[in-house]
């Protein structure tokens, strides 16, 4: 258990959305137990969203990349190391654990300890070393093994996002113009990062018209960059009890919106990560992708994973898996949990 008092601090970590919001209780740990200790996360852009500079980290070192991979020049990836360098770092975290990148950039930081779990063939570059976790295991836990082996202690291993009260604000005048609350409202995302990973449009809207009837409730339908055209298909297949929310340019807007809403279904894609991280019941839908690995993460939420189980998956199989996903075998768990959600809120 090493538990030192470390000063100067850095954490790497890049990815897509889910990425990111998997590693944030990791990135909190490390601030709860190192609370007068500088820290500089060198992380891709979306992540300035996710946590600004100011909030859990002091400042941001930027990496360019294109969801995991880095796309700057080796010439600038070398001026990040000598910066690194130049900064005198006691401690370097690298949760980027599969990326020799990563790996490299830990080791050339100088720090005086460096823990990561891999990669494998790069474990040497590290002064503490981590064994991988083989199998199933959710990656949020992943990422809070290698700072609880710095010897901290997690108290709450929830995923975090910053919101600022603009985006509060931005959600709250939506909900108020058109008279809801969240004890009468469902937030619906039918998008996903690749269109063979969503479930059926209608088949969203069908869950939509269901609990609009048996509960009378409203449904939100949140959306992305693209998916204008599938949230308008969605709504007007639920009708008149179904609303499209306004744009989102920020994740915090996105969250905010999300954390008004008594419930959030969609398929396994960033936004659900966004749900969980504001504390919002999900019901998620997982056509490849393991709950266990990366499932809504906790026990409040539910995942339904596809019926369709394979070991390697297609396009084909990807698109295969979704519809292997029933409406009736949606509907069962999503309507059972409205009714565990609306008699907590009666006591």
């Amino acid at each position: 258990m090493v538990n030192k008092n470390f000063e100067r601090i850095l954490i790497i970590k890049w990815g897509a959305l889910g990425d990111l919001i998997a590693a944030t209780p990791a990135i909190k740990t490390v601030r709860e137990n190192y609370p007068d200790a500088v820290i500089t996360l060198l992380t891709n852009p979306l992540m300035s969203q996710l946590i600004p500079p100011g909030f859990l980290v002091n400042e941001h070192l930027i990496v360019n990349t294109n969801r995991n991979k880095v796309e700057d020049s080796l010439l600038k990836q070398l001026l990040i190391a000598l910066k690194l360098r130049r900064k005198k770092y006691d401690l370097a975290i690298n949760l980027r654990w599969t990326s020799e990148r990563a790996a490299l950039l830990t080791y050339l930081s100088g720090a005086k300890e460096r823990i990561s779990s891999g990669p494998k063939k790069m474990m040497n570059l590290y002064t503490i070393q981590l064994d991988h976790p083989v199998g199933r295991y959710h990656e949020i836990n992943r990422n809070l093994d290698i700072v609880r082996a710095l010897g901290t202690v997690v108290n709450d291993d929830n995923p975090v996002i910053y919101i600022s009260d603009d985006d509060k604000k931005y959600a709250e005048n939506f909900y108020n113009n058109i008279s809801l609350n969240k004890e009468n409202t469902i937030c619906i995302h039918p998008g996903a990062s690749r269109s063979i990973r969503a479930w059926m449009p209608l088949r969203f809207a069908e869950i939509g018209k269901r609990i609009a009837e048996e509960f009378n409730m409203k449904i939100v339908v949140t959306w992305g960059s693209n998916e204008s055209a599938l949230a308008d298909q969605v709504v007007s297949n639920i009708g008149r009890n179904a609303v499209k929310a306004p744009p989102t340019n920020t994740i915090g807007q996105l969250g905010a919106l999300i954390s008004h809403s008594k419930l959030f279904f969609s398929n396994c894609t960033g936004p659900m990560n966004v749900a969980v991280a504001v504390r919002t019941p999900v019901v998620a839908l997982l056509g490849s992708s393991d709950p266990i690995d990366w499932g809504a993460y906790g026990n409040q939420h539910i995942n339904i994973k596809s019926p369709l189980k394979l070991e390697h998956y297609s396009d084909e199989d990807e698109r295969r898996a979704m519809e292997a996903i029933s409406v009736e075998m949606v509907w069962e768990k999503i309507s059972k949990r409205i009714m565990e959600l609306n008699s907590v809120n009666k006591l």
